[in-house]
């Protein structure tokens, strides 16, 4: 079976715009609550600078969940969003391997970076596949 024959545009449309809803219920934890976001993940209580930079990354993750959502679900070139959240969720996952490689054990935390790539893996995957049916026309 052809990579295009997977999904229909409209079946890619509308898994791309629940991807864009759970990004925006995953960010707005950390954007309003980053004390229980970092103990959901094995963090440190955060101070206020490390809760401001919880709060940043919520923020970055709901409104991309919002643009993705939006453009898939309206019709728009939802593609680029998809490739954007591939390589911010894989850069998460990468940041996420370095410490674990130092030494960050908490399995909590493990489980953040087997989120961020179950993401990216499940991004990428959409994205080829809706740049190939997209591309069949």
């Amino acid at each position: 079976m052809a990579l295009e024959e997977l999904l229909t545009e409209k079946q890619a449309r509308g898994i791309a715009a629940g991807v864009g809803l759970s990004l925006v219920a995953f960010g707005a934890l950390p954007a309003v609550a980053p004390g229980p976001f970092a103990r959901l993940f094995g963090f440190a209580t955060p101070d206020a600078a490390s809760a401001s930079m919880m709060r940043s990354l919520g923020v970055r993750d709901a409104l991309m969940g919002m643009g993705l959502w939006s453009a898939a679900t309206h019709g728009g070139k939802y593609l680029p969003w998809l490739l954007a959240r591939t390589l911010t969720d894989g850069g998460d996952t990468l940041a996420v391997g370095l410490a674990i490689a130092q030494g960050k054990r908490d399995p909590r935390f493990i489980g953040l970076g087997a989120l961020a790539l179950g993401a990216t893996i499940t991004e990428a995957a959409l994205y080829a596949i809706a740049r190939s049916s997209k591309a069949r026309g």
